[in-house]
């Protein structure tokens, strides 16, 4: 009788398991395409008005999909579970199954091992595969740049580029030529944010009335057009038939103002990029470490490396604390239970989200360590988890 019985309980987990996937695959699907939506238009907008080759759009957006699986996946273990059980309670094969002796530890444990491998899974893809991706897309997209220069550019739209401020009236992208090119050299950062806000608002001739006015502008370029080369090292911008001005700070009625036919300069953006690489996102979860300590040996605040590495882990076993909190809802959600599981997963991932930015900034503050007060969010989901599954059993 037991030997006859087994077999019906292997289809039963290979059904529920499919369910399951059925689910996930779906949720992936639709949480991939909100998490890249913005990335999406600018991937759209540089092949449709910027001349980058579709072959390139593809690779880059090789690399930068990997990056939103550590967020995708555990939004989509949450949604299958409470979508695929809640399908089931509907359905009342719940009730079935329990009616022929199966308990609630045949129901869930298959779900609850497959996620216990996707977290293990997780746990190196996030330390390891998502931030070397992250570099990856920073490598492509300087390729693309050395290869379609003005890339960067959209006409009357400010551009800030190491400490220069840039407004361009027309972008010619078969020629690799700017028209109309102001270039703004301030000493503080914030105469840069009033400059932006002077030529987003007026133009070039309120941008104009600043350059000739404000006292702590250092230079300004405006030319009739330039070309521009980039280097791994930074900029080399030509620009033709133009002026070049500078105020006096002691007496505005007296200007340098120099005109020229050509004139090239090079910005370089060496130790800009540096920075950019080495930023916590785009390191391994070793080198995360390997930082830690090296600041904490300097006395020197690390709360950002602390927040990554942890974070990282935290989001690896979200699916498990996900799990525990999702399955006992589906069970016990009856009629409407695939209504019921889509609120819900929306519900329930708004609140986890909410707890993350808290701890967060906790951490980022130095107000509790990093190790400790991120582990909340997962916390709290599982202990809820863990009550619903106590209540479940009792009914």
């Amino acid at each position: 009788m037991i030997q006859k019985f087994l077999p019906n309980i292997k289809l039963i987990h290979f059904y529920i398991i499919k369910e399951f996937f059925a689910s996930f695959l779906f949720g992936i699907a639709v949480f991939s395409v909100l998490l890249l939506l913005d990335r999406i238009f600018d991937l759209v907008s540089l092949f449709l008005s910027k001349g980058v080759s579709i072959f390139m759009l593809i690779e880059l957006f090789a690399y930068i999909y990997p990056s939103i699986l550590p967020f995708a996946i555990p939004m989509s273990i949450l949604f299958a579970v409470l979508l695929s059980y809640g399908r089931l309670s509907e359905d009342n094969e719940i009730t079935a199954m329990k009616a022929n002796s199966m308990g609630y530890k045949t129901l869930t444990m298959p779900v609850i091992i497959l996620v216990g491998i996707i977290s293990f899974l997780l746990i190196f893809f996030n330390a390891f595969v998502a931030p070397y991706t992250q570099q990856k897309v920073k490598v492509v997209f300087q390729e693309m740049l050395t290869q379609k220069p003005l890339a960067s550019f959209s006409e009357k739209t400010v551009l800030r580029l190491h400490d220069y401020t840039f407004y361009v009236n027309k972008v010619d992208r078969k020629r690799n030529l700017l028209e109309g090119v102001s270039i703004y050299k301030f000493d503080e950062e914030k105469d840069a944010q009033k400059a932006e806000e002077v030529l987003g608002g007026g133009g070039s001739s309120g941008a104009r009335a600043l350059s000739l006015d404000s006292q702590n502008v250092t230079w300004r370029i405006s030319a009739s057009s330039a070309t521009i080369k980039i280097y791994k090292s930074g900029v080399l911008m030509t620009l033709y038939a133009g002026f070049w001005q500078k105020a006096n700070s002691q007496d505005l009625r007296n200007m340098m103002h120099l005109t020229f036919n050509s004139y090239s300069f090079f910005i370089s953006l060496a130790e800009q990029i540096d920075k950019v690489l080495t930023t916590p996102q785009e390191i391994n979860s070793l080198q995360l470490l390997e930082n830690i300590k090296t600041l904490k040996k300097e006395n020197e605040s690390y709360a950002p490396f602390a927040v990554e590495f942890w974070t990282r882990f935290l989001f690896a076993t979200a699916p498990l604390a996900f799990v525990l909190i999702a399955i006992p809802i589906g069970m016990m959600s009856g009629k409407g239970g695939k209504a019921i599981g889509f609120g819900l997963s929306i519900g329930l991932i708004v609140v986890y989200y909410m707890l993350l930015i808290i701890a967060m900034h906790v951490a980022e503050k130095n107000y509790i360590y990093a190790w400790i007060i991120l582990w909340f969010p997962n916390a709290f989901m599982a202990l809820c988890g863990v009550f619903m599954f106590a209540k479940m059993v009792r009914r």
